[in-house]
């Protein structure tokens, strides 16, 4: 990336930390930052955030419209960790697991392959579960690999890999019910752009958010005319880009959040198991649900749900 910026005239500058997003007349015209201890402020007519889910740009952005960046039914806590020697990962090239486990539900413990040996253990949950529940995933997920019955077996004389402990926030893409303007939240504004994790596109079922992401910036570049914008990025624009964002994205994030909302049901989830030990097909189903948005959809078919579930 670093090398097509480059070959395009551009500069890259890495370990510069943000302090301030300049407004001005309802724009967002550069930002000013520190630089190896030197202070340094730039101005363009178009400003991206693409600072995942505490990005400057974004707060800005949603600030300037007294529109909320934080909505807790819509966040989500993670905390992972890299481990070495979980039995039945043996293979890199494993299943990615997620487990939705008593004493979690409504949050999810995964088992993500990395390689070598290695894998991504980590555990989640909606910000406003975690309230109601009083609890720190941290110390959740301790109590998963060491406590759960299931789970406490194949943790036996595993090893987790020092100092990779790390707790962060997905901001979901789920349609919020009394959005104040656009949806999932506000993106955009004269001068500035927010992409990816910034602009709240993470998926509320999966937790994937590379796909959203390029697809953000994606249209962030295809809107942008230098020289139409020479002067600025219009507010126009912006709402062109928030619209356009969601028409895109609305109907998978919108299906993501049915089903993340459908694993909170216990019984319902226990019913569906129930049926594909029987049934090969709602098996495959359920198996590709986590990395398929076709399979997700199938979800939501009552005449699939009704052929599949009684036949």
């Amino acid at each position: 990336a670093n090398e097509k910026v480059l070959e395009n005239g551009g500069a890259v500058i890495q370990g510069f930390l943000v302090k301030e997003v300049h407004v001005s007349d309802g724009a967002v015209t550069g930002v000013s930052g520190i630089y190896q201890k030197e202070g340094l402020h730039f101005t363009a007519p178009l400003t991206i955030g693409a600072g995942g889910y505490t990005c400057p740009v974004a707060k800005v952005v949603t600030g300037q419209h007294d529109e909320p960046m934080i909505d807790k039914d819509h966040y989500c806590g993670a905390y992972r960790e890299y481990w070495t020697g979980v039995k039945g990962c043996d293979d890199w090239k494993g299943s990615i697991e997620i487990h939705f486990i008593d004493g979690v539900i409504p949050g999810y413990f995964w088992i993500f392959p990395v390689g070598d040996g290695v894998v991504n253990v980590g555990i989640g949950m909606v910000l406003t579960e975690m309230d109601k529940q009083k609890t720190k995933l941290r110390a959740l997920q301790e109590w998963v690999i060491n406590e759960d019955p299931k789970f406490s077996k194949r943790f036996e004389g595993a090893k987790m890999i020092k100092k990779t402990g790390k707790g962060w926030q997905l901001p979901f893409g789920s349609p919020r019910k009394k959005a104040p303007s656009f949806q999932p939240r506000r993106s955009a504004m004269a001068g500035a752009i927010c992409v990816g994790d910034a602009a709240s596109l993470v998926d509320p079922f999966t937790g994937e958010g590379i796909g959203n992401a390029l697809l953000s910036a994606k249209l962030a570049s295809e809107l942008f005319d230098l020289e139409k914008h020479r002067e600025g990025f219009s507010s126009e624009t912006a709402d062109e880009y928030q619209n356009k964002l969601w028409g895109e994205l609305s109907a998978e994030l919108t299906n993501s959040y049915k089903l993340q909302r459908l694993v909170k049901k216990k019984w319902l989830m226990n019913f569906f198991i129930g049926k594909a030990v029987k049934k090969e097909e709602l098996q495959r189903a359920l198996t590709d649900m986590i990395a398929s948005k076709e399979a997700q959809g199938q979800f939501h078919s009552k005449w699939w749900m009704v052929k599949t579930l009684l036949f």
